[in-house]
């Protein structure tokens, strides 16, 4: 696994950045819990006049001030996955694509190794990256929960989160990879991975509110994630299965149009 190794040395420093970052980032999320809960009832008479659709769109259906309520709407439904999705989407468009056009892809392939072998140890080293960073967040969770007031979330709830949010990003990484690998151009790739996140968000968004994107809701993987949430439904296979099909699929096609075609 030395191509493998050569990607976690390289990225080691903006990886202990970005995951003191995110630790961070849900510490302040934790820690301002109980000064939501105790307004919680003046906070709750302003939620119910919201629209059902727009409850859903926040994960707060259960209330904005339970914990479950709480964390879906103030981290794992936006700005969780969106953090994983930049950093998954910027690795992603790098591991063929980006070091095709810098030039260090061709004198990599120039050792005695496979393009295959190269695409998928990448691609691994993507997954690594991407399961690290939601660890950071996780764990801060499930390390502080009692301290955060929120140990009325079970561990296994809070991992099954860690999890769900994990493979929605590992679904928009995947695709990046899969065009990066297939095309040679990063613009195309990234354009892939973050069109298709923000298509399918708005077909689940619009879903509540628009009949026709009603139809085509389960086709989103934030409905795969968010309906129901980890946090208020524990362990589901909507959340792990069709995302885990969708990446090896993308993965697979990706790389073996990789393997077939000329270097740009």
């Amino acid at each position: 696994m030395i191509v493998l190794g050569q990607m976690l040395a390289e990225r080691r420093r903006s990886l202990v950045w970005w995951s003191l970052s995110i630790a961070a980032l849900a510490a302040i999320v934790g820690a301002s819990y109980p000064a939501v809960r105790d307004v919680g009832s003046q906070i709750e008479q302003l939620v119910r006049q919201l629209p059902r659709g727009v409850l859903e769109l926040m994960g707060a259906g259960g209330g904005i001030a339970s914990p479950a309520g709480y964390l879906n709407s103030r981290f794992y439904s936006g700005l969780f996955p969106i953090l994983l999705l930049v950093f998954g989407i910027m690795v992603a468009a790098w591991t063929v694509a980006g070091a095709e056009r810098e030039g260090t892809l061709e004198p990599l392939l120039a050792n005695p190794v496979s393009r295959t072998r190269v695409a998928l140890e990448r691609f691994a080293g993507t997954a690594v990256l991407l399961a690290v960073l939601t660890s950071a967040g996780t764990a801060v969770f499930v390390v502080l929960r009692g301290p955060f007031e929120l140990a009325s979330l079970g561990v296994g709830r809070l991992v099954a989160a860690g999890v769900g949010v994990f493979l929605l990003a590992m679904v928009f990484t995947a695709l990046t990879f899969a065009t990066g690998a297939a095309t040679g151009n990063k613009g195309a790739a990234i354009a892939a991975g973050a069109g298709t996140a923000a298509a399918t968000y708005l077909v689940f968004a619009l879903a509540a509110f628009v009949e026709f994107f009603r139809n085509l809701r389960w086709l989103s993987p934030w409905d795969w994630f968010l309906s129901p949430s980890p946090l208020t439904g524990g362990w589901t296979a909507w959340a792990v299965w069709p995302p885990l099909l969708v990446v090896a699929a993308a993965v697979a096609v990706g790389t073996a149009l990789f393997a077939r075609r000329d270097l740009r």
